[in-house]
């Protein structure tokens, strides 16, 4: 009979392995270039290891488009400190400029007095944004959707290199999902403009220039034309760096619409 092997649970020395590694991957930006911070049972001291996630947010002080080259570096510094670790992860890319903001911070208010709170967050790496962010409840219809959608399209991109190279199944479902939420969330974010529904997911094709005029569209272009032509992106999965390529493409779409909307809406 044949057994399946069970991989080994992670210890806490994987936990503190993994965060010290993770950290001195880091050291390669300034201070300024990135912000870790930490937080949940971890910080608290009452995680259950090998069950208990790693609880954090990667803070990019960028103005909504996050700088693919760095973000692609810090997903492959954590894929290396993952090894032999292989931790449960929770961690969140976001820019600064959202969080500041508050309409695309993908935490409710309810981590306003759980992020400062004294025992239950800490800085890892980088500078301190606490203070600076910003938390609200979704005013306008949509804007869950797109929050929801633009943290987990970063948060898969992130895992990018460790599933590439661990589960690979799971790389190219990630690599299809964010194509399908870019797509979709193009639209409502023209939608949020003037409150109207559109049915086709690529309808914002038709008005980026006018809404947007400084987007690029051509990534959305470059998934339409993968979802009519099916060969050309089963052929993509093949290739992983060219899929990659598509993928960080595709995101900064994304972050261009919502800086846009973001620019011609100014909170009050």
């Amino acid at each position: 009979m044949l057994i399946e092997s069970v991989a080994e649970e992670p210890k806490e020395e994987n936990y503190i392995s993994f965060l010290d590694r993770l950290k001195n991957g880091l050291e390669i930006f300034g201070q300024k270039d990135i912000s870790l911070m930490i937080y949940g049972s971890y910080i608290r001291g009452t995680a259950d290891f090998g069950r208990s996630d790693i609880d954090g947010v990667l803070v990019f002080p960028d103005d909504v488009v996050i700088d693919k080259k760095r973000f692609m570096q810090v997903s492959r510094i954590l894929a290396n400190a993952q090894i032999g670790n292989n931790v449960p992860l929770d961690l969140t890319p976001v820019d600064l400029r959202t969080m500041t903001d508050g309409r695309f911070n993908p935490y409710d208010p309810s981590f306003k007095k759980y992020f400062g709170s004294r025992g239950e967050s800490t800085i890892l790496f980088g500078l301190d944004y606490r203070n600076r962010f910003n938390y609200e409840f979704p005013k306008i219809e949509d804007q869950q959707t797109l929050t929801t959608n633009l943290w987990l399209s970063r948060k898969s991109f992130l895992m990018s290199e460790w599933n590439k190279r661990e589960d690979y199944k799971r790389f190219k479902g990630n690599f299809k999902r964010t194509l399908d939420k870019v797509s979709r969330g193009s639209k409502q974010i023209i939608g949020l403009t003037d409150g109207n529904l559109r049915l086709n997911k690529f309808s914002a094709l038709e008005e980026i220039a006018d809404k947007f005029p400084n987007v690029n569209p051509e990534p959305l272009e470059k998934i339409k034309h993968l979802y009519k032509n099916r060969q050309e992106l089963y052929e993509l999965y093949k290739n992983p760096e060219e899929a990659l390529r598509v993928w960080a493409e595709s995101l900064t779409f994304f972050e261009q619409m919502i800086k846009a909307y973001l620019d011609a809406n100014p909170q009050a």
